[in-house]
């Protein structure tokens, strides 16, 4: 008989956290290596070029961990906000924090449509968390709490460190290996004075790129038990329920994020790449998808719940008070897919007007749940659950473009 004891949620945070200890100190090391070789390639010299390049390593490495959350802010455009611009946003924060003891992280919005939020930080002292306008717009108050503790949740188990960190190691390392695989381009290699250089050069770009990619696939591996952790993390701090509705109407709504780098990919509560479709560049994006499947983080929590984990809601209506259907905002997200799909299927409380193969669709306020609405034969527009906003999608021919205000 197996006497061994079950593994507590608090081991696993803790287990947890030893491993971040270990990622922050692979991230250091796998710059230190590439310093070290680039200083042994160019100085001939083993014992010149460890210590040279440790040296650049050292300093590249400390540039990389303070320029990491300025990084992420710009790469995702984020905006701080103040209390007075987002009151309900930072009411919930601060209630996060009174209840895990979390000192109040700085909090960002990202103008963008597609419902998404991540956290970042060197430290759960100089941590921030950002929510898309397009997440606010479609929670209710119970479930953006509940996607804001899964976030809190990242920062109270270290994981923004690595997270965060990632966003610079990763970059630099990629960065390194395109700037010397292209100087190579330049080397006179009809001079036997300069093949050295050549060789050296495309030396670097291997070691670089391949060093990005064991980064990127140890990042992989540790980052999908680390969001489903912080799923159950979130479900234990606050209401069960609340981030499980939010991951469903997520996987309902399957737009991505506008601005969005492969660098920051990582850091988001579902992934902002699109992975829909069968084309090379979606099943890429799969292939490489730092999250586990949704379905899968959904069945788990709702087998906390108890319930069907084949199931999906019923959800909340958002915060302003529109109901929310999942079919109808899957609907919406479909819309982008392709221009011929009809809109006659409509969300519930439109009203379809125009008489060719893809009606326009005027959404009703307080009724028509957020989402995309044609308002032509290649044109979307987005409603908030209220009143359209100046996000456009226009079908360019292949596929939507996605556009604010003047572009």
């Amino acid at each position: 008989m197996n006497t061994t004891a079950p593994v507590t949620h608090v081991e696993l945070i803790a287990k947890n956290r030893r491993t971040s200890l270990v990622m922050l100190a692979t991230e250091f090391l796998l710059i230190g290596i590439l310093g070290a070789a680039i200083g042994i390639l160019v100085s001939r010299s083993v014992p010149a070029g460890i210590l040279v390049g440790a040296s650049v390593a050292i300093v590249v490495d400390a540039l990389g961990w303070m320029l990491a959350v300025r990084a992420t802010i710009a790469l995702t455009h984020a905006v701080e906000v103040t209390p007075g611009q987002a009151k309900v946003l930072h009411d919930v924060v601060e209630g996060l924090c009174i209840r895990t003891g979390l000192p109040k992280p700085r909090v960002y919005i990202v103008d963008d449509p597609a419902p998404n939020a991540f956290a970042f930080g060197r430290s759960p002292a100089s941590s921030g968390v950002a929510v898309t306008t397009g997440l606010l717009n479609l929670m209710s108050r119970r479930e953006l709490e509940g996607v804001l503790a899964h976030e809190m949740s990242h920062i109270r188990n270290r994981d923004v460190q690595v997270t965060t960190l990632a966003v610079t190691t990763v970059g630099i390392l990629v960065a390194v290996a395109e700037i010397a695989a292209r100087m190579s381009w330049f080397a006179d290699w009809g001079d036997d004075d300069n093949n050295g250089g050549a060789i050296v050069l495309i030396g670097v770009a291997a070691l670089a790129g391949a060093l990005a990619f064991g980064a990127r696939m140890l990042s992989l591996a540790i980052s999908r038990h680390r969001e489903e952790l912080a799923d159950v993390s979130a479900a234990e701090l606050v209401s069960p329920d609340g981030i499980r509705k939010a991951l469903e109407k997520l996987e309902a709504d399957h737009t991505v994020v506008h601005h969005v780098s492969r660098a920051t990919a990582h850091l988001w509560l579902v992934t902002p790449l699109r992975d829909q479709g069968n084309d090379r560049h979606a099943k890429l994006n799969k292939m490489f998808d730092s999250h586990p499947p949704l379905d899968e983080r959904i069945a788990i929590l709702r087998k906390l719940e108890g319930l069907d984990p084949n199931g999906r809601g019923p959800v909340d209506e958002t915060i302003t008070g529109v109901p929310v259907d999942l079919h109808a905002i899957a609907q919406s997200a479909d819309r982008r897919v392709s221009p011929s799909d009809s809109a006659s299927a409509a969300a519930t409380g439109t009203i379809a007007t125009g008489t060719d193969a893809a009606p326009a669709m005027v959404p009703v306020a307080g009724k028509s749940p957020p989402g995309w609405y044609r308002t032509d034969a290649t044109t979307l527009h987005y409603w908030n659950g209220t009143a359209f906003t100046d996000w456009t999608a226009t079908w360019n021919g292949t596929r939507w473009v996605q556009a604010r205000g003047n572009g």
